[in-house]
C-alpha cells in the first residue's frame, strides 16, 4: 500500500466555483476576495480581514504596520518554519529567539517574560500556534497588558483552534496560510485578521505597491513603499466554499487524531500535549531513533515528514550569520531530532489509517 503524506480535500463545488470565477471579468483581486474576507473575519470573530498571497507576506506586513523603531525587537520561537523569523528580517527588525516547552512544542512563555524583563527593546511577541494548538491567549494577553508589547500570531497551522475562550485573532494581528497542505487551501495564499481600524488603510496600501486610489480610481498616487502581496479572485473563490465546510473537515481530522492517539498512547512514543481545542493540522509523534523509524515507514509505502528538521536559529543561514548553537535552544533541538509527522488529512481512508497504525506499532514494539 502507498500512502501519500498529504491529499487535498477539494471537491466538485470548489472546482465549479473556480471555473465560474475564471469566466468572470476579474482574475486578479476582486469581489471574491471581499466575500472571503468578510466570511473569514466572521468565522474568527474579528473586525477585519485582508487576503494576501502567503502567510509569510501576512507576517511581513503585520510587522511593517506596527512601525517599530529600527532597534526594537521581535520574539520568535526557535521551533517553527523559517518564514516566522524571515518575515522579521524582511522588515529589517531584530529577532530574539526563545526556546520551546518540551511537552507541547510551543514557545515557553516563562522564558518569554524573562527575555522581556531583561531587554526593554523587545516590542513584539510572535506566538506560533504549532501543529494546530494555540499558545495560551490568557498568558499572552497578560504579558501584553503588563509590558505593553504587541502580539503577532503566526496561525499558519491553526484556523479552527480555541483556547482560554479565544480563537486565533486575539492579538494585534493573526496571520494564516492557505498553502497546499493547510486545512483549507488555494495552493498558495494567506490572510491577516485584526480588530484595530487604524491599521486597515495602511495594510491595504502595503499589500499592493503602496498604490493609492482613494482620491481617484484611474489617476492613482503612491503613498508609501509597498509590495505585491494580493491574492487572486479565483483563489479566494475556492476558499469561500471550503470555509463553509471547514467544521466538517475538522471533525474528520479529530476522528483520525483520536484513532492515532489511542493506538499509540501505550507504545514507546510520546505525543505533544494538547490544551484546548486543536485545529488538528498535523499529527506528530516524538520517538527515539526517529530517522530509522522514518526510513522504515517509507520502505513500507508510508510517506512522512518532519516539522521541523532543525530549529530556525540552527539553519545554515541563521547559524552562520548570528552564531547560534545547539545549547542555546535545547528543547527545540531535542524536539527537532525526535518529531515525525504522519499522514493526516480528511481524505485519509480507514484502511490507510489502520495500515499506518499496524506498521508503526510493529516498529515501535520492536524498539522497546
Amino acid at each position: 500500500m502507498k500512502i501519500p503524506f498529504f491529499r487535498h480535500s477539494l471537491n466538485e463545488e470548489d472546482i465549479r466555483e473556480v471555473i465560474n470565477t475564471l469566466r468572470s471579468p476579474y482574475l486578479t483581486s476582486g469581489n471574491k476576495n471581499e466575500e472571503f474576507e468578510e466570511l473569514f473575519s466572521k468565522y474568527l470573530n474579528t473586525n477585519y480581514c485582508l487576503s494576501v498571497n502567503s502567510c509569510t507576506s501576512a507576517l511581513h506586513l503585520s510587522i511593517l504596520a506596527l512601525e517599530l523603531d529600527y532597534d526594537e525587537k521581535v520574539i520568535v520561537p526557535a521551533l517553527s518554519f523559517m518564514a516566522s523569523a524571515n518575515a522579521v528580517l524582511m522588515a529589517n527588525r531584530e529577532i530574539v529567539f526563545v526556546d520551546i516547552d518540551r511537552e507541547t512544542g510551543l514557545m515557553d512563555l516563562n522564558m518569554v517574560e524573562d527575555l522581556i524583563k531583561k531587554d526593554k527593546k523587545i516590542r513584539v511577541i510572535m506566538p506560533v500556534h504549532l501543529y494546530g494548538q494555540m499558545v495560551s491567549p490568557k498568558d499572552l494577553l497578560f504579558l501584553k497588558e503588563k509590558y505593553g508589547v504587541y502580539i503577532v500570531e503566526d496561525s499558519a497551522h491553526c484556523i479552527e483552534g480555541e483556547r482560554d475562550g479565544y480563537k486565533p485573532g486575539f492579538g494585534d494581528f493573526a496571520c494564516f496560510s492557505f498553502y497546499a497542505t493547510k486545512n483549507i487551501t488555494c495552493g498558495e495564499g494567506g490572510a491577516i485578521v485584526f480588530n484595530n481600524e487604524k491599521f486597515l488603510e495602511k495594510l491595504k496600501l502595503l499589500r499592493l505597491h503602496g498604490l493609492d486610489r482613494r482620491k481617484h480610481k484611474i489617476l492613482y498616487d503612491m503613498e508609501l513603499l509597498g509590495w505585491k502581496y494580493n491574492l487572486t479572485n479565483f483563489q479566494a473563490s475556492m476558499l469561500i466554499t471550503q470555509l463553509k465546510r471547514i467544521d466538517n473537515l475538522w471533525q474528520r481530522r479529530k476522528e483520525i487524531y483520536e484513532t492515532y492517539y489511542n493506538a499509540f498512547k501505550n507504545l514507546n512514543v510520546n505525543m505533544p500535549k494538547v490544551y484546548g481545542k486543536s485545529a488538528y493540522h498535523l499529527f506528530v509523534i516524538l520517538v527515539e531513533n526517529r530517522d530509522e523509524i522514518m526510513e522504515k515507514l517509507i520502505e513500507n509505502g508510508i510517506e512522512v515528514s518532519v516539522h521541523y528538521p532543525k530549529p530556525i536559529p540552527l539553519l545554515k543561514f541563521y547559524r552562520e550569520k548570528f552564531g547560534y548553537s545547539e545549547n542555546q535552544f535545547k528543547n527545540a533541538y531535542w524536539f527537532s531530532n525526535h518529531a515525525l509527522s504522519l499522514p493526516f488529512y480528511p481524505n485519509l481512508r480507514d484502511e490507510e489509517i489502520n495500515y499506518v497504525i499496524d506498521v508503526l506499532s510493529s516498529l515501535l514494539q520492536k524498539a522497546i
